[in-house]
């Protein structure tokens, strides 16, 4: 019976053979060929790669199998162009898929011609069980390149598209089509824009932040958001919409530690701009620590906004407007006082919207307007604005 690894490591040295190797190399490129479509100028790497592998596996069939297996360098580049190629893992995979094929046929022929006094299972065996290490982390390890260049490409465009956008914002003179063919065809001029930023309250949500913002556009029919990454906890985003959208209530399923808000819509250049200022604006108030709404319009706290430019100033107006009904245990009398000053309704109707009867709203009207000094009417605005501070900012 002939020795297994006496007769292997004179294989690999009959392999070694150059004209043995560019058969090899030429017969398994081209099996890759045929399986996977790719472009012209990637074939010479793939070439270097296919050769590198037989090669680097040559020099291992006398090792034992708890030796790692490293990637070649040309598979690491040929993993990185189709990376760069944009033609998706499927086509990585599939190269090392059809390669697999052509090893595993060619593992086939050398056991039907190997000399009858091996032992043709062990033989098998042995191919097929180093055949399959080398592939499994050849193609994990390529997977891992391949992805690590995806990351890096889109970091870098969203380096490019967060720059551009920066320099709209603040401002600078950057041109309408190259703002738009930055964001990849997203229309700036003859639409109204909706900005949208989403802000992850703590590191652990930072992934939900594309989600959120989709599903957010997902409650506008037809809308298509383009994205911008700044980094760190934020992720903006602007929709073309009908002026009709800031009628919608913006409302869609959240994660807990998620906040967005809303600005907009404007129109033209100065819209993209202006909108997402306010987006930015209403965050003064989304992000207030007492405040536990997941969607936030600028429309819808305007005012609150401008308070909060001085907090100082914005605090002195809220105590001397609400007097008494600044303190904390009396929540109940300051909803009793925004519905009744927010509704249409008559005494019987405030009621059923609080739940009590209407002696109670008339009691609580009663008392707050003795906290207060003076009728619930007087000065309905500033009390009605004194109460949304209180409840963003002071609760």
């Amino acid at each position: 019976m002939t020795d297994l690894p006496g007769w292997l490591q004179g294989f690999a040295a009959d392999q070694r053979d150059p004209e043995e190797v560019r058969q090899w190399v030429s017969s398994t490129a081209e099996a890759i060929g045929e399986g996977v479509d790719l472009p012209a100028d990637i074939r010479p790497l793939l070439l270097l790669a296919v050769e590198e592998h037989w090669l680097a596996f040559l020099s291992g069939v006398a090792v034992e199998d708890e030796v790692g297996v490293t990637l070649v360098p040309a598979a690491a580049e040929l993993a990185m162009e189709v990376a760069r190629h944009h033609l998706g893992l499927p086509v990585l995979l599939k190269i090392y898929q059809t390669a697999q094929e052509a090893s595993w046929a060619f593992a086939v022929d050398v056991v039907r011609h190997a000399p009858d006094s091996l032992d043709h299972e062990a033989l098998l065996v042995w191919f097929w069980t180093k055949a399959n290490r080398w592939f499994g982390t050849s193609v994990e390890l390529s997977v891992a390149v391949y992805q690590s260049e995806v990351d890096r490409i889109r970091r870098r465009g969203d380096a490019r598209r967060f720059e551009v956008v920066s320099d709209v914002l603040a401002g600078a003179g950057v041109a309408t089509s190259s703002l738009s063919a930055e964001l990849g065809g997203h229309p700036i001029n003859g639409v109204m824009h909706v900005a949208v930023i989403a802000r992850a309250v703590d590191a652990d949500a930072i992934e939900q932040l594309e989600p959120a913002i989709t599903a957010l556009a997902a409650t506008v029919p037809g809308a298509r958001v383009v994205l911008v990454r700044p980094g760190g906890r934020e992720l903006w985003g602007w929709l073309p919409v009908s002026d009709g959208t800031r009628q919608m209530s913006w409302q869609a399923e959240f994660p807990e530690r998620i906040r967005v808000t809303v600005g907009g819509p404007a129109g033209g250049i100065e819209g993209f701009v202006g909108a997402h200022l306010d987006a930015r604006s209403a965050q003064r108030v989304a992000l207030s620590p007492s405040r536990q709404v997941a969607v936030t319009h600028y429309d819808d706290v305007a005012a609150l906004t401008l308070l909060a430019l001085d907090p100082v100033a914005a605090e002195r107006f809220v105590r001397t407007t609400l007097g008494g009904l600044d303190q904390q245990d009396l929540g109940s009398l300051r909803d009793t006082v925004r519905v009744v000053l927010t509704s249409t309704e008559n005494a019987d109707g405030v009621a059923g919207s609080l739940g009590v009867h209407k002696n109670t709203v008339r009691y609580r009207i009663q008392q707050a307007e003795r906290l207060l000094g003076h009728p619930l009417r007087t000065r309905a605005g500033d009390l009605l604005l004194a109460l949304d501070y209180y409840d963003a900012f002071l609760l």
